[in-house]
Protein backbone atom coordinates (compact mmCIF):
# COMPACT_ATOMS: atom_id res chain seq x y z
CA UNK A 1 0.00 0.00 0.00
CA UNK A 2 1.26 3.56 -0.91
CA UNK A 3 2.51 5.92 2.22
CA UNK A 4 -0.38 8.72 1.65
CA UNK A 5 0.67 10.41 5.01
CA UNK A 6 1.71 13.62 2.77
CA UNK A 7 -1.91 14.11 2.39
CA UNK A 8 -2.58 16.82 5.19
CA UNK A 9 -4.47 19.98 5.60
CA UNK A 10 -1.11 21.84 4.95
CA UNK A 11 0.05 19.86 2.22
CA UNK A 12 -3.45 20.37 0.23
CA UNK A 13 -3.03 24.14 0.60
CA UNK A 14 0.50 23.93 -0.90
CA UNK A 15 0.09 21.73 -3.36
CA UNK A 16 -3.61 23.51 -4.79
CA UNK A 17 -1.43 27.06 -4.78
CA UNK A 18 1.20 25.25 -6.85
CA UNK A 19 -1.62 25.04 -9.43
CA UNK A 20 -3.17 28.31 -9.14
CA UNK A 21 -6.07 27.12 -6.98
CA UNK A 22 -7.73 26.66 -3.45
CA UNK A 23 -8.19 23.24 -2.20
CA UNK A 24 -11.72 23.17 -2.32
CA UNK A 25 -12.21 24.79 -5.95
CA UNK A 26 -11.97 22.46 -8.92
CA UNK A 27 -12.57 19.89 -7.18
CA UNK A 28 -14.52 17.84 -9.49
CA UNK A 29 -11.45 16.62 -11.83
CA UNK A 30 -13.85 14.41 -13.75
CA UNK A 31 -17.21 13.45 -15.15
CA UNK A 32 -19.35 10.24 -16.34
CA UNK A 33 -22.20 10.34 -18.25
CA UNK A 34 -23.50 7.12 -18.64
CA UNK A 35 -25.98 5.32 -20.74
CA UNK A 36 -26.93 1.78 -21.44
CA UNK A 37 -24.56 0.92 -24.58
CA UNK A 38 -21.77 3.59 -23.92
CA UNK A 39 -20.36 5.40 -21.74
CA UNK A 40 -18.27 8.98 -21.86
CA UNK A 41 -15.76 10.00 -19.05
CA UNK A 42 -14.60 13.55 -18.91
CA UNK A 43 -11.04 14.13 -17.44
CA UNK A 44 -10.46 17.45 -17.54
CA UNK A 45 -8.91 19.19 -15.08
CA UNK A 46 -5.82 18.32 -12.87
CA UNK A 47 -6.41 14.45 -11.24
CA UNK A 48 -6.47 13.66 -7.74
CA UNK A 49 -5.47 15.14 -4.24
CA UNK A 50 -6.01 17.57 -3.09
CA UNK A 51 -9.05 17.92 -5.02
CA UNK A 52 -11.51 14.36 -4.99
CA UNK A 53 -9.19 11.30 -4.55
CA UNK A 54 -9.48 8.42 -6.75
CA UNK A 55 -11.50 6.37 -4.59
CA UNK A 56 -14.90 8.15 -5.47
CA UNK A 57 -14.01 7.72 -9.52
CA UNK A 58 -13.07 3.58 -8.78
CA UNK A 59 -16.69 3.54 -6.78
CA UNK A 60 -18.40 5.50 -9.91
CA UNK A 61 -16.79 3.78 -12.38
CA UNK A 62 -17.75 0.17 -11.33
CA UNK A 63 -21.07 1.10 -11.28
CA UNK A 64 -21.17 2.08 -15.53
CA UNK A 65 -22.09 -1.21 -17.30
CA UNK A 66 -22.00 0.20 -20.48
CA UNK A 67 -19.82 -2.28 -22.87
CA UNK A 68 -18.10 0.59 -24.41
CA UNK A 69 -16.14 3.62 -22.58
CA UNK A 70 -14.58 6.40 -24.47
CA UNK A 71 -12.07 8.72 -21.52
CA UNK A 72 -12.17 12.18 -23.08
CA UNK A 73 -8.32 13.60 -21.72
CA UNK A 74 -7.35 17.43 -21.41
CA UNK A 75 -5.11 17.37 -17.93
CA UNK A 76 -1.82 18.75 -17.21
CA UNK A 77 -1.21 15.80 -14.86
CA UNK A 78 -2.36 15.18 -10.61
CA UNK A 79 -1.38 13.18 -7.74
CA UNK A 80 0.70 9.81 -8.87
CA UNK A 81 -0.69 7.35 -6.53
CA UNK A 82 -4.74 8.70 -7.71
CA UNK A 83 -3.59 8.42 -11.38
CA UNK A 84 -2.52 5.06 -10.90
CA UNK A 85 -5.72 4.05 -9.31
CA UNK A 86 -8.12 5.64 -12.32
CA UNK A 87 -6.01 3.70 -14.79
CA UNK A 88 -5.76 0.12 -12.79
CA UNK A 89 -9.54 0.59 -12.60
CA UNK A 90 -10.14 1.46 -16.28
CA UNK A 91 -7.72 -1.65 -17.54
CA UNK A 92 -9.57 -3.66 -14.89
CA UNK A 93 -12.98 -2.76 -16.19
CA UNK A 94 -15.06 -5.29 -18.15
CA UNK A 95 -15.56 -2.37 -21.04
CA UNK A 96 -13.91 -1.89 -23.86
CA UNK A 97 -12.41 1.47 -22.60
CA UNK A 98 -10.63 3.98 -25.59
CA UNK A 99 -8.76 6.95 -24.54
CA UNK A 100 -8.95 9.98 -26.16
CA UNK A 101 -6.64 13.11 -25.60
CA UNK A 102 -8.14 16.18 -27.17
CA UNK A 103 -5.77 18.75 -25.72
CA UNK A 104 -3.07 17.80 -23.39
CA UNK A 105 -2.00 14.30 -22.08
CA UNK A 106 0.67 15.12 -19.25
CA UNK A 107 2.82 13.54 -16.49
CA UNK A 108 0.26 11.10 -14.46
CA UNK A 109 -2.79 12.23 -17.35
CA UNK A 110 -0.22 10.41 -19.61
CA UNK A 111 -0.69 6.98 -17.85
CA UNK A 112 -4.02 7.15 -17.86
CA UNK A 113 -4.14 7.43 -21.38
CA UNK A 114 -2.40 4.56 -22.09
CA UNK A 115 -4.91 2.76 -19.98
CA UNK A 116 -7.10 2.61 -23.48
CA UNK A 117 -7.39 -0.28 -25.15
CA UNK A 118 -6.83 2.15 -28.26
CA UNK A 119 -4.99 5.44 -27.56
CA UNK A 120 -6.45 7.81 -30.00
CA UNK A 121 -5.32 11.64 -30.16
CA UNK A 122 -6.42 14.68 -31.76
CA UNK A 123 -3.69 15.97 -34.64
CA UNK A 124 -3.15 19.04 -32.33
CA UNK A 125 -2.45 17.61 -28.67
CA UNK A 126 0.18 16.97 -26.40
CA UNK A 127 1.91 14.26 -24.91
CA UNK A 128 4.40 14.73 -21.99
CA UNK A 129 6.22 12.08 -19.51
CA UNK A 130 8.65 12.92 -16.66
CA UNK A 131 10.57 11.90 -13.76
CA UNK A 132 7.58 12.37 -10.26
CA UNK A 133 8.32 14.64 -8.02
CA UNK A 134 6.94 16.12 -5.07
CA UNK A 135 6.84 19.35 -2.95
CA UNK A 136 7.82 18.66 0.85
CA UNK A 137 10.13 19.47 3.66
CA UNK A 138 11.74 17.47 6.14
CA UNK A 139 15.06 16.18 7.50
CA UNK A 140 17.65 14.35 5.60
CA UNK A 141 16.24 10.74 6.74
CA UNK A 142 12.91 12.18 5.59
CA UNK A 143 14.08 13.46 2.05
CA UNK A 144 15.90 10.04 1.55
CA UNK A 145 13.10 7.80 2.18
CA UNK A 146 11.08 9.91 -0.13
CA UNK A 147 13.91 9.63 -3.11
CA UNK A 148 13.56 6.04 -2.63
CA UNK A 149 9.47 6.39 -3.06
CA UNK A 150 9.92 8.48 -6.00
CA UNK A 151 12.43 6.32 -7.34
CA UNK A 152 9.93 3.51 -6.98
CA UNK A 153 7.41 5.63 -8.80
CA UNK A 154 9.58 6.04 -11.70
CA UNK A 155 10.34 2.69 -12.35
CA UNK A 156 6.68 1.68 -12.42
CA UNK A 157 6.11 4.54 -14.64
CA UNK A 158 8.55 3.76 -17.09
CA UNK A 159 7.64 -0.13 -16.97
CA UNK A 160 4.22 1.28 -18.55
CA UNK A 161 5.50 3.34 -20.99
CA UNK A 162 7.89 0.19 -22.12
CA UNK A 163 5.29 -2.27 -22.30
CA UNK A 164 3.05 -0.12 -24.44
CA UNK A 165 5.91 1.23 -26.80
CA UNK A 166 8.48 -1.48 -26.49
CA UNK A 167 11.38 1.49 -26.39
CA UNK A 168 13.79 0.54 -23.52
CA UNK A 169 14.12 1.07 -20.96
CA UNK A 170 16.93 3.01 -20.60
CA UNK A 171 16.03 5.49 -23.00
CA UNK A 172 12.51 6.20 -21.65
CA UNK A 173 14.46 6.88 -18.11
CA UNK A 174 16.63 9.44 -20.43
CA UNK A 175 12.99 10.66 -21.91
CA UNK A 176 11.50 11.11 -18.36
CA UNK A 177 14.38 12.51 -16.89
CA UNK A 178 14.52 15.34 -19.14
CA UNK A 179 10.81 15.58 -19.40
CA UNK A 180 9.80 14.71 -23.09
CA UNK A 181 6.92 16.77 -24.62
CA UNK A 182 5.61 15.20 -27.74
CA UNK A 183 3.02 16.35 -30.55
CA UNK A 184 0.44 13.64 -31.24
CA UNK A 185 2.72 12.70 -34.03
CA UNK A 186 5.91 12.19 -32.23
CA UNK A 187 3.68 10.52 -29.78
CA UNK A 188 2.45 7.94 -32.49
CA UNK A 189 5.85 7.52 -33.76
CA UNK A 190 6.75 5.94 -30.47
CA UNK A 191 4.44 4.20 -30.07
CA UNK A 192 2.43 5.75 -27.40
CA UNK A 193 -0.81 6.44 -29.39
CA UNK A 194 -2.67 4.44 -31.79
CA UNK A 195 -4.66 6.70 -33.57
CA UNK A 196 -4.63 10.34 -34.93
CA UNK A 197 -8.02 12.05 -35.33
CA UNK A 198 -7.96 14.66 -38.19
CA UNK A 199 -11.56 15.87 -36.46
CA UNK A 200 -11.59 19.75 -35.34
CA UNK A 201 -10.38 19.65 -32.20
CA UNK A 202 -10.13 22.86 -30.60
CA UNK A 203 -6.21 23.21 -29.65
CA UNK A 204 -6.17 23.61 -25.87
CA UNK A 205 -5.86 26.78 -24.09
CA UNK A 206 -3.77 26.96 -20.94
CA UNK A 207 -6.14 26.67 -18.03
CA UNK A 208 -2.57 26.71 -15.81
CA UNK A 209 0.63 28.23 -15.50
CA UNK A 210 2.04 25.19 -16.62
CA UNK A 211 6.01 26.78 -16.22
CA UNK A 212 5.03 27.29 -12.71
CA UNK A 213 4.85 23.28 -12.76
CA UNK A 214 6.99 21.96 -15.29
CA UNK A 215 10.49 22.50 -16.58
CA UNK A 216 10.26 22.41 -20.71
CA UNK A 217 6.94 23.78 -21.68
CA UNK A 218 7.14 24.47 -25.36
CA UNK A 219 6.78 28.07 -25.82
CA UNK A 220 3.38 27.66 -27.06
CA UNK A 221 1.60 26.33 -23.92
CA UNK A 222 3.16 28.77 -22.09
CA UNK A 223 -0.17 30.61 -20.36
CA UNK A 224 1.17 33.91 -21.79
CA UNK A 225 1.56 33.04 -25.29
CA UNK A 226 -2.08 31.62 -25.18
CA UNK A 227 -3.96 34.76 -23.18
CA UNK A 228 -3.94 35.67 -27.21
CA UNK A 229 -5.93 32.53 -27.80
CA UNK A 230 -8.70 33.58 -26.19
CA UNK A 231 -11.68 35.63 -27.78
CA UNK A 232 -13.56 38.53 -27.56
CA UNK A 233 -16.58 37.39 -26.14
CA UNK A 234 -14.77 35.10 -23.16
CA UNK A 235 -13.08 37.57 -22.03
CA UNK A 236 -15.85 39.92 -21.89
CA UNK A 237 -17.94 37.44 -19.95
CA UNK A 238 -14.81 36.67 -17.45
CA UNK A 239 -14.63 40.64 -16.35
CA UNK A 240 -18.40 40.66 -16.14
CA UNK A 241 -18.84 37.83 -13.77
CA UNK A 242 -15.83 39.51 -11.82
CA UNK A 243 -17.95 42.76 -11.30
CA UNK A 244 -16.90 44.95 -14.38
CA UNK A 245 -19.30 47.12 -16.05
CA UNK A 246 -20.52 45.77 -19.44
CA UNK A 247 -18.97 49.30 -21.16
CA UNK A 248 -15.50 48.77 -18.97
CA UNK A 249 -15.45 44.85 -20.47
CA UNK A 250 -16.34 45.31 -23.71
CA UNK A 251 -13.64 47.86 -23.78
CA UNK A 252 -11.18 45.70 -22.55
CA UNK A 253 -12.42 42.80 -24.78
CA UNK A 254 -12.07 45.21 -27.87
CA UNK A 255 -8.72 45.75 -27.14
CA UNK A 256 -7.54 42.11 -26.36
CA UNK A 257 -6.49 40.41 -23.15
CA UNK A 258 -2.73 41.16 -22.99
CA UNK A 259 -3.14 44.67 -24.04
CA UNK A 260 -5.32 45.11 -21.44
CA UNK A 261 -3.16 43.61 -18.75
CA UNK A 262 0.00 46.05 -19.71
CA UNK A 263 -2.35 49.16 -19.99
CA UNK A 264 -3.99 48.92 -16.99
CA UNK A 265 -1.64 47.08 -14.44
CA UNK A 266 -1.45 50.34 -12.26
CA UNK A 267 -4.68 51.24 -12.43
CA UNK A 268 -7.79 51.02 -9.60
CA UNK A 269 -8.99 48.08 -12.39
CA UNK A 270 -6.08 45.70 -11.60
CA UNK A 271 -8.02 43.56 -9.28
CA UNK A 272 -10.46 43.30 -12.04
CA UNK A 273 -7.40 42.36 -14.81
CA UNK A 274 -6.02 40.11 -11.62
CA UNK A 275 -9.58 38.19 -11.56
CA UNK A 276 -9.14 38.04 -15.51
CA UNK A 277 -6.30 36.00 -15.49
CA UNK A 278 -6.68 33.77 -12.37
CA UNK A 279 -10.54 32.98 -13.89
CA UNK A 280 -9.17 31.88 -17.20
CA UNK A 281 -6.39 29.84 -15.49
CA UNK A 282 -9.17 27.85 -14.48
CA UNK A 283 -11.30 29.02 -12.09
CA UNK A 284 -14.43 29.45 -14.62
CA UNK A 285 -13.26 29.65 -18.46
Amino acid sequence: MPNLSYRTKHNAKVIAAQWGKAPNASAEWYTIENKADSAEILIYDIIGFPFIEAGQFVKDLSAIKAKNILVRLNSPGGDAWDGLAVANALKAHPAKITTRIEGLAASIASIIALAGDEVQAYSNTMFMIHDPWIMTAGNQYDLREIADVLEKIGGQLNDIYHIKTGIEKDTISDMMKTETWMTAQEAKGLGFIDTILDGDSKPVKAKYDLKNIYNNVPENLSFEAQLKQFTAREIERVLIDAGASRAYAKMVAARGCTGAIQDHCEDDEAAIINTLLQTIKGEKI
